[in-house]
């Protein structure tokens, strides 16, 4: 089975660090060692352990990513970017995202979803957007969507 590539978006953050991490160690993914970033963080990159030892991935900040992305596309010609990046971020990103014909899930909550939505329907670009990938709140969403039905 062919590994698939794949860019986890939002480093050194701690959801993303986990997704990354567990996806190293699931076997069915490829981790592109890049990961836009925001502007504030001050870190050149992050280093992720896992079995086989650490791997050391390159932190994009906004400011040169547009540099950046080319670079990743020589390398990576065809990859999915999983973005846990901040709220603030989700729209911006998802139209860089469509600009440089990249599919991907969007893990992170806030931004203009409806704004969120338009983008991704006017491309030719696959994308998930979950409306919350929390699993408390997700939980309580199909708890209240339940009792909604069941109990009108």
């Amino acid at each position: 089975m062919e590994k698939i590539p794949i860019m986890i978006n939002g480093l050194p953050g701690n959801v993303a660090k986990i997704i990354a991490t567990n996806a190293l160690a699931d076997g069915r993914f490829i981790l592109i060692p890049y990961s836009l970033t925001g502007q504030e963080i001050n870190d050149d990159s992050c280093t992720l352990t896992e079995t086989n030892g650490e791997i050391n991935l390159k932190l994009v900040r906004p400011d040169v990513r547009e540099q950046t992305i080319n670079l990743i596309k020589d390398e990576f010609p065809f990859f999915i970017s999983i973005d846990y990046t901040h709220p603030s971020a989700v729209n911006a990103n998802a139209e860089f995202y469509v600009k440089h014909g990249l599919p991907f899930v969007m893990g992170t909550t806030g931004g203009d979803r409806e704004a969120l939505s338009q983008i991704v329907m006017a491309s030719d670009i696959s994308a998930v957007i979950a409306p919350n990938m929390a699993k408390q709140i997700v939980g309580f969403q199909a708890m209240m969507a339940y009792g909604a039905k069941t109990f009108p």
